[in-house]
């Protein structure tokens, strides 16, 4: 089982090569760039530490089709590629805050996510591309850069592109499509029916599950002040599957679940003001939500949550991405220290 990290767009790109260079060090497997609208570029941002390290894989996640059109995406992937000798990752999706901030339109969503994902792919072999799609379209794409083939000199692997899906329809339609999938914040009680239709679906089109690479993004909040980690837990919980109830009811109940969307604007306002007082909604329901979404506590307590861990290994999740908020190389140290040694070797 390998393990990711994802940050917040938040670090310089001199802060990136850093913490890129201790993921290098501690035996990450790819260091992943949150992208958001009021943020500094992810690709860009990424160049210092592509070029200052040599084995961690450098990933951008998630890219929406309507942000950017997926020409200008496999041109963006293909420079950060040829730049780190072929270290490259992309997460395409649907989802994330773009369409809403900008007040776009995203008819036919999963068609769209499904063309995106087979352009870039295909732009990224090296080969001539002409893609007629009913989305999106390009004709002679050929770049001269990044991908195998291309140059002398050049990666001799196409860049990872992964298909960011959670639900049976956006699985269906792009996990084929991609080189894996990348899940995000899917709980222990549905990642085993998820994989199982991951692997359906590429079935389906005729492809074998054997190496394909299944990711889940998983929460991180251990601190060695316990108060500190659950503070930090607490504000973020908003961003857990934005707490729809499709995740929800996986792990509560009927009544459980409508409090929860009834009071979503507590959570809200925790994240928004960063106390982390989620007002108005029982301890004892911010726990479950806690311990269903992430891993929150103190170093100490990470070898008996272990299991909670290797659940998701045992479902077929090969990759595991936790995503870091405040202080991440505290956390990339603590996971290479207290997860990284007691995970299966595959």
């Amino acid at each position: 089982m390998r393990v990711d990290v994802l940050l917040e767009p938040d670090q310089t790109a001199a802060q990136l090569t850093e913490l890129a260079q201790l993921c290098e060090r501690s035996g990450i497997q790819t260091m992943w760039q949150q992208n958001y609208v009021s943020c500094r570029d992810p690709f860009m941002s990424l160049v210092p530490a592509a070029l200052a390290t040599s084995r961690v894989g450098l990933g951008v996640c998630v890219i929406s089709p309507w942000e950017m059109h997926p020409v200008k995406m496999a041109n963006a992937v293909l420079t950060l590629h040829e730049l780190s000798a072929g270290r490259a990752r992309l997460v395409i999706g649907g989802g994330g805050e773009w369409p809403a901030r900008l007040g776009f339109e995203t008819p036919r969503r999963v068609r769209a996510v499904r063309e995106a994902v087979e352009l870039v792919r295909a732009g990224c072999t090296g080969k001539s591309l002409s893609y007629p799609g009913e989305i999106w379209k390009v004709w002679g794409y050929k770049p001269k850069f990044g991908a195998p083939g291309s140059v002398a000199g050049a990666p001799e692997v196409p860049p990872l592109i992964y298909a960011g899906a959670n639900q049976p329809k956006m699985l269906r339609a792009t996990a084929p499509a991609a080189d894996g999938v990348m899940y995000s914040d899917m709980p222990r009680a549905r990642v085993a029916e998820t994989v199982r239709q991951t692997h359906a679906a590429l079935a389906e089109k005729g492809r074998s599950a054997e190496g394909y690479p299944i990711s889940n993004i998983w929460a991180w909040h251990v601190k060695a002040d316990r108060e500190v980690a659950m503070t930090e837990a607490r504000r973020e919980l908003l961003l857990r599957g934005l707490l729809d109830r499709w995740y929800l009811e996986s792990f509560l109940s009927p009544e459980e679940c409508a409090f929860v969307e009834k009071h979503k604007s507590a959570f809200f306002k925790a994240y928004r003001s960063r106390d982390g007082v989620i007002e108005g909604v029982p301890e004892s329901l911010v726990e479950k939500l806690l311990d269903n979404f992430t891993i929150t506590g103190t170093p100490d307590q990470l070898e008996n949550r272990m299991p909670e861990l290797l659940a998701f290994h045992a479902a077929g999740v090969g990759e595991l991405c936790f995503r870091l908020h405040d202080d991440p190389a505290d956390a990339i140290r603590l996971i290479a220290k207290h997860v990284i040694p007691h995970l299966p070797k595959d």
